[in-house]
């Protein structure tokens, strides 16, 4: 573990940014896990996509998987033993487990919220209560806190694991009120068609243009069901890249490599699932911060000016603005603060930093390869700790957080590689290696 530690939900935000933008595609290592920066951009280039040979490191979950309960206390079953004597009723209380908050903990999680009236106004209050199990009225209390705090350290375990805080922020909320692509079983929905449509007719499709296209119609699918509106698919420059969202055309961009091949393995087409599904979950939150502006009164060139996107996608988001103080238009929000608002400089310096932590690595990696002295080890050490740091803070990134939370559910989806080509003798083996995206996007970074 990098010892890295994720910033509370409330975490400082920089001063008032340039737009940049993102995309997340990266490496899949040890254990066929994901672990590379999805990236993001500036509007002048993609949202993403991956280009330098390094292979990324193994990273460790960052977020506090705290534990489940306040206390516990178990009562002594009642047995009456062979001699007669009367039941042994002592109540025997277990040790108390680790509270989720303290005092002081419980005092800052109420006073993030009372302190931001706009953002959580008695309707958004009763809803997250709601949610997280409790009676609708009572508004800022103890209860709140603990709740949202015990639904984090459960249902926010998964990678990457949220804090727990009991501050219902910009990484809890879109988990808290799922919807579009994170809803409970869309994801594994699309791998599941990925594998039967794409993986199982690889021979069929036989092109990766053919693959792309019908890889991005099933994602198509799923965001035109939310109400985003649909991407174009394209080839990717970079013919490794496994799949980056360009907002700025609104384009979902796959590699020629990613997908050519007459056979891909399971572990290759998980891969290739859960960045698209990741980079879809970015063309969604692209759509909702713009619905976002529009409810607050920017026009349709306004919007399309600000975020970088086509004039026609933020037509259809100036007719459709989401409904003021609604969760989604919360949660919209906090993904607008950081890449467009006030966190939008602390992104550009994240972004910039993993970008200039990899090239630091893959330097120090060069250099102890070609002569592996103490020295030099210890320089490759420092290096890959400074590269999980960047990671971490890159993927601790509201927006981020989200995507990369929300795209392996569509490789749980994929069950095997694709059948052996109908020429392979029997017993071939299949395809190794697959789509290296386990490489850094250096040249779609800021």
């Amino acid at each position: 573990m990098s010892g890295a530690a994720i910033a509370r939900e409330s975490g400082p935000e920089a001063s008032r940014p340039r737009p940049t933008t993102g995309r997340a595609a990266l490496a899949r290592i040890t254990r066929g896990e994901r672990s590379g920066p999805g990236t993001t951009t500036s509007p002048r280039s993609s949202a993403g996509g991956s280009g330098s040979s390094a292979q990324l490191p193994r990273l460790a979950l960052a977020g506090n998987r705290a534990v489940t309960a306040l206390l516990t206390v178990s009562r002594q079953e009642e047995t009456t033993e062979a001699t007669g004597t009367a039941p042994d009723t002592t109540v025997t209380p277990e040790p108390a487990a680790t509270p989720l908050l303290d005092a002081a903990g419980i005092a800052r999680a109420r006073q993030y919220y009372t302190a931001q009236p706009d953002r959580y106004p008695p309707a958004i209050l009763t809803q997250l209560r709601s949610a997280v199990g409790l009676a609708p009225e009572g508004g800022v209390d103890d209860a709140l806190v603990l709740a949202v705090a015990r639904w984090q350290s459960i249902e926010g375990a998964a990678s990457p694991a949220l804090v727990v805080d009991g501050m219902a922020g910009p990484r809890t909320l879109p988990r808290i009120f799922a919807s579009g692509l994170n809803t409970a079983g869309e994801g594994e929905s699309f791998g599941g068609d990925v594998q039967s449509e794409v993986v199982d007719e690889w021979a069929t499709l036989a092109t990766p243009a053919a693959r792309r296209d019908r890889l991005v119609e099933l994602v198509n699918q799923r965001l035109t069901a939310a109400g985003v509106p649909p991407m174009t698919a394209a080839a990717d420059p970079n013919p490794v890249n496994s799949g980056s969202f360009d907002f700025t055309v609104w384009v979902m961009l796959v590699g020629d490599g990613a997908l050519g091949g007459g056979e891909i393995t399971q572990e290759a087409a998980a891969d290739v699932a859960d960045t698209v599904y990741h980079e879809a979950r970015h063309t969604e939150q692209w759509f909702r911060m713009a619905q976002y502006r529009a409810s607050q009164g920017l026009s349709a060139a306004g919007i399309a000016a600000e975020l970088g996107i086509p004039v026609a996608i933020a037509r259809l988001a100036r007719a459709a603005p989401l409904a003021a103080g609604s969760p989604l238009a919360l949660i919209a929000r906090g993904w607008w603060d950081s890449v467009y608002g006030g966190g939008a400089e602390h992104r550009e310096r994240v972004l910039a930093e993993v970008d200039a932590a990899a090239r630091a690595r893959d330097a120090a990696r060069a250099a102890h390869a070609g002569d592996p002295t103490p020295a030099n080890q210890a320089a490759l050490d420092a290096a890959t700790e400074r590269f999980e740091r960047a990671h971490d803070a890159y993927q601790n990134l509201p927006e981020e957080n989200d995507a990369w939370a929300t795209g392996p559910a569509a490789a749980a989806g994929i069950t095997s590689g694709s059948p052996p080509p109908t020429d392979a003798p029997a017993g071939s083996p299949p395809a190794s290696g697959g789509p290296a995206h386990d490489a850094l996007p250096e040249e779609n970074l800021p």
